[in-house]
């Protein structure tokens, strides 16, 4: 099969009539290929369920891509591509978009559910709670990652049982000891994390896709009241010096 003719198999197969995955239509509109007819140039409109949902461009590629691997069954060959994606006919300005709403849900239910942790530490169990605060850029794509972040308060610390006051001398080292500890707690990252799947799982599943995952970033805005800034690297752990007697 010559260039030409590939490309006029490839574009009746993938133009006359539109795809859905997962509640999307997928509407091929553009396919051209370059001279040898090696590579092709798709461009795609996707169609969402409901105008002004959310959405994530990499779930798009992944559905993308099984409606080729379909096609290249058929058509008993397969060809490398680049793909430009359109949104309800508009270029999306950002791979990732969340409803206001959703955004607001998060940050409810997070509060809801999340309002303390317990961590072991070399003095012992400290407990203490927790108040979230969305950050101005809540939500980004890192890698493989959509990025929630968050500005967390801390206070009424206890450590085994009892209330402690930190030394503000060393806020910096002690938030950022507990901010170490907090990443390394599998269990409470799991916790946070999860809430995004449950908020998000009506609104775009992204199960399917392969190297797509949801994950809480957090960094401790104030610390029993006062705004700090973390230090990283002097301390593994907490230290008696870190509370007053």
């Amino acid at each position: 099969m010559d260039a030409k003719e590939g490309l006029k198999i490839v574009k009746k197969v993938l133009m006359s009539h539109s795809f859905e995955k997962d509640g999307y239509d997928y509407h091929f509109i553009s396919i051209e290929t370059d001279k040898e007819g090696w590579s092709y140039s798709i461009i795609v409109n996707v169609v969402l369920p409901e105008k002004g949902k959310s959405y994530a461009t990499p779930v798009f590629s992944g559905h993308i891509f099984e409606i080729l691997t379909n096609i290249w069954k058929y058509i008993g060959s397969n060809f490398s591509y680049s793909e430009k994606i359109l949104v309800d006919g508009k270029e999306p300005q950002k791979p990732i978009f969340i409803t206001k709403e959703k955004q607001r849900e998060i940050v409810t239910t997070i509060r809801k559910k999340v309002d303390s942790v317990e961590l072991r530490t070399a003095l012992g169990r400290l407990k203490f709670n927790i108040f979230w605060k969305p950050d101005e850029e809540f939500y980004e794509l890192n890698d493989v990652y959509i990025d929630f972040d968050f500005h967390i308060d801390i206070s009424n610390l206890l450590l085994d049982g009892d209330y402690v006051k930190p030394n503000m001398k060393l806020a910096g080292d002690t938030s950022g000891t507990i901010l170490n500890l907090m990443y390394d707690n599998d269990y409470f990252n799991d916790l946070i994390n999860n809430v995004i799947y449950e908020v998000m799982d009506n609104e775009m599943d992204i199960s399917s896709i392969d190297d797509l995952y949801y994950k809480v970033v957090y960094n401790i805005g104030k610390f029993d009241g006062m705004e700090v800034n973390q230090k990283w690297g002097d301390y593994y752990d907490l230290e008696p010096e870190m509370f007053n007697p």
